[in-house]
């Protein structure tokens, strides 16, 4: 992918893995526009960053973060205090939106563990049944959520997490595999570094890898 990327849009910027990507998106050199639903709240300021008052179930607020963007990344999580999931419907909704102002990268972060294949590993397993038992409809709602990208024409990628963890990057290396989860944490500012990073390459576009600290030997 040889675009050059000057204005991406994110959501869920205010969150765990949020506020460090943004952070590190202006930092390298990107021009940010975020959609929060509490600006006020939000202590960031930078002269690249425009904060934008709203909510990503309104279509009419994702209209207006998107213009001028050549990318959207999201770490979008379901609000805390609300129990159904919303994830699905987000993604619906920015499809056409997408579409219309003619973006086609889009990087998004997921706890589903599930694959399209047999799951051989044994720590994959494990994960993805106890997120299937403790969290059976919210791992509903993101295989919807991915099917619809799956559908798209969109140049997507679909991040799997571990547990993330405070604080920075660690000496260890990102590892990425698509067939199953490389080691149980990764830190917020290495996850930041992957996503930016996705967006300039097409190693897993249209493909939902698995990212982790790799672990000592």
């Amino acid at each position: 992918m040889s675009t050059i990327f000057s204005t991406i849009a994110i959501l869920g910027g205010a969150g765990k893995a949020g506020q460090p990507l943004v952070q590190q998106a202006l930092q390298t050199g990107y021009n940010v526009r975020l959609l929060l639903r509490h600006p006020a709240d939000f202590q960031l300021q930078h002269k690249q960053l425009t904060i934008i008052s709203g909510d990503a179930r309104d279509p009419a607020a994702l209209t207006t973060l998107l213009q001028g963007c050549q990318a959207l990344v999201s770490t979008l999580g379901n609000p805390k205090g609300e129990p159904a999931p919303m994830l699905s419907a987000v993604t619906a909704q920015l499809l056409p939106i997408l579409q219309a102002q003619h973006i086609k990268r889009y990087i998004a972060v997921t706890s589903l563990y599930q694959t399209a294949h047999e799951q051989h590993d044994a720590g994959t397993k494990q994960a993805a049944a106890y997120m299937q038992q403790h969290y059976p409809l919210f791992m509903a709602d993101r295989e919807r959520e991915l099917q619809l990208l799956s559908d798209s024409d969109l140049a997507w990628t679909y991040v799997r997490l571990p547990y993330l963890l405070e604080g920075p990057a660690l000496i260890s290396n990102v590892e990425a595999r698509l067939e199953c989860l490389l080691g149980p944490t990764i830190t917020v500012a290495d996850l930041a570094q992957f996503l930016l990073t996705q967006l300039h390459s097409p190693e897993y576009v249209k493909q939902a890898p698995f990212v982790a600290n790799r672990q000592p030997a």
